[in-house]
């Protein structure tokens, strides 16, 4: 293996370390607002009266 070849790699190796954390954070983000949303859905259902938790099981 050659010096470029060993540059290439590790451009490749640095690049993918980017995007892997760039992903993490853009998964940890929907989690966060998938979070949000089920305790917004949640206070909202538990504000109606008419919402009965029994109906929606089979």
């Amino acid at each position: 293996m050659d010096f470029t070849e060993k540059l290439r790699l590790r451009g490749k190796a640095e690049e993918d370390m980017y995007f892997a954390a760039l992903d993490r954070q853009l998964i940890e983000a929907m989690h966060e607002k998938q979070k949000l949303e089920d305790e917004l859905l949640k206070s909202q259902h538990s504000d109606d009266p008419t919402f009965d938790t029994g109906s929606h099981s089979k």
